[in-house]
């Protein structure tokens, strides 16, 4: 039983060791990007400023009363371990995010006299994101322990465990028609660590006398130490571009494409090999300190080098059908993926009414990304040159323990 308690807590050291704090991105927001909304507006007044913010988390085979208690703290019991077991396939995942982003735009200066039917623009946007991808083995392993597996093989790789967190300043120019926008960013990293487990295939002798593990995969890890508010763990230049098609009904997004040089105290290992253990033991559970269980589970890591890397951006990609405000009931449909963060394509589709000249409320069934199918809703509000918006991509899960996830959006917009 030592070694089977042995694997379990490097197991779960490896996983949350270097990543577990509080989290950012992109919902699967009807708002869209803050570019779309200022694109698809029609004020002309001189200048305009908004700002949005986003946050969600969900899983594939996690409830939300596991989540939590995952995250926030308490006792996973049986029965919560029971219900995710059920759900869990041979391919899992969970993602948390939170974004925040600010624009300001100068509809009465061109900034370039060679681009007189454009205009400019600066922002700053917050972005941080954990995400995982893992198999049924992996999951059962680190909640049941291995002796499950005894005299068997888990198969714990095809694993992909991802945190960053970054923060982007921008200028860009937007086409007079608000047919077109092209942004330039710094993009200054705070974290960045990555666990990519192609392989690792766990055998656990009768009776857990010994361990082998055939093991392939990347590991990359930014500075630990140093994970603040723009940091500058690393740099790097990122591009956002969006266009109007088909007479402005459609938007076409593209956010956050580049990518970051990490070059501070960062560790990386891209290693294939084979691991034997034939014990350690830990005569008391409850007695040994974080310090031994991060010792003991680094043992299984392989050897970690001081090298540079470069790490792509979660590009978002995004198409959404705009709204038409003279429509008093529309439909509204999108598609929207995000690469390099364990993601899903996710798709949404529902209808919008206008319940007076200031109001709007919508509901929509949306399914990928970090969840499985949901519900989603939505008010929006103006006045004179105010617009503001709330809304929910998965009122379900705020409501039901059993449900997948809770996201929670919203903007505000003001012309002068």
């Amino acid at each position: 039983m030592i070694r089977y308690n042995y694997i379990v807590f490097c197991l779960v050291s490896i996983l949350f060791i270097f990543g577990t704090e509080t989290v950012y991105a992109q919902s699967d927001s009807t708002t869209k990007d803050s570019t779309n909304v200022l694109i698809i507006d029609s004020n002309r007044d001189n200048y305009q400023v908004l700002a949005v913010f986003s946050a969600n988390y969900g899983s594939t085979n996690l409830s939300n009363e596991f989540m939590q208690k995952l995250l926030f703290g308490g006792e996973i019991t049986e029965r919560l371990k029971e219900l995710a077991i059920d759900k869990t396939n041979n391919r899992n995942r969970f993602g948390l995010e939170v974004n925040y982003e600010g624009q300001f735009v100068d509809m009465t200066d061109t900034l370039i006299k060679k681009l007189p039917n454009y205009h400019y623009y600066i922002g700053f946007g917050s972005y941080n994101n954990i995400s995982a991808s893992y198999t049924r083995d992996l999951f059962s392993t680190i909640f049941y322990g291995n002796k499950q597996f005894e005299d068997q093989t888990a198969e714990l790789g095809r694993s992909n465990f991802t945190s960053y967190k970054f923060e982007k300043l921008t200028i860009g120019l937007m086409k007079k028609d608000w047919s077109q926008s092209f942004g330039l960013s710094l993009i200054i990293g705070d974290r960045f660590n990555s666990f990519n487990f192609r392989q690792a295939d766990l055998y656990t002798a009768p009776e857990g006398t010994e361990l082998n593990m055939q093991y392939n995969g990347k590991i990359r890890l930014s500075d630990n130490n140093s994970r603040n508010f723009m940091s500058f763990n690393g740099a790097g230049i990122g591009l956002d571009y969006s266009r109007l098609l088909l007479n402005k009904k459609y938007t076409f997004s593209v956010t956050n494409f580049g990518l970051i040089f990490w070059a501070r105290n960062t560790r990386f290992s891209n290693t294939e090999i084979n691991y034997d253990f034939d014990g350690i033991e830990i005569d008391n559970v409850f007695q040994t300190d974080n310090d031994e269980i991060v010792t003991k589970a680094e043992a299984i890591l392989p050897e970690l080098f001081d090298r540079n890397f470069v790490s792509m951006l979660p590009t978002i990609i995004r198409f959404d059908k705009n709204f038409d405000n003279s429509i008093q009931f529309q439909s509204i449909y999108g598609v929207r993926y995000k690469f390099f963060s364990n993601y899903l394509p996710s798709v949404y589709g529902g209808g919008s009414f206008q319940i007076n000249k200031s109001l709007r409320i919508q509901g929509s069934l949306a399914w990928g990304g970090y969840a499985g199918l949901r519900a989603g809703v939505g008010a929006y509000y103006s006045y004179k040159k105010f617009k503001a918006g709330i809304e929910s991509q998965n009122i379900t899960g705020s409501f039901l323990k059993s449900g997948n996830g809770n996201s929670i959006g919203g903007y505000a917009f003001y012309t002068f």
